[in-house]
């Protein structure tokens, strides 16, 4: 029999390395969307910025040493240079002007970014 095969019949998972706290970032989303962190929009946007979603974490709430990436938390959001800022992603999915806001947000983070 397979390693893996057998592994996979007795349920064991395989190690993986894990990654450094530092290097997780975190987005912030409202509460009530926790459970809506499956859209691929999460996946473009983070590859637009140069960002691996396997190193991100979704949270209510910003942990006091969490380097936090995107705050899509909509009102509630924190004015910031160093992080995207956007609507709750059901706002981004339906509303062509969420999209807009998010898209010119993207460009000037990616030019702070740059310089």
């Amino acid at each position: 029999m397979e390693k893996n095969a057998y592994l996979d019949a007795m349920g064991i998972t395989r190690w993986k390395k894990a990654v450094p706290q530092a290097d997780i970032m975190t987005i912030l989303v409202n509460p009530l969307r926790l459970k809506e962190v499956d859209s691929l929009l999460f996946t473009t946007v983070l590859s637009f910025i140069g960002v691996d979603i396997e190193h991100c974490r979704f949270a209510a709430r910003a942990e006091p040493a969490a380097k936090v990436i995107w705050d899509m938390r909509g009102k509630q959001a924190v004015e910031s240079d160093d992080r995207l800022i956007s609507a709750p992603i059901n706002e981004l999915e339906t509303n062509v002007e969420a999209k807009k806001a998010l898209w010119a947000n993207m460009q000037a983070y990616m030019l702070k970014k740059g310089s």
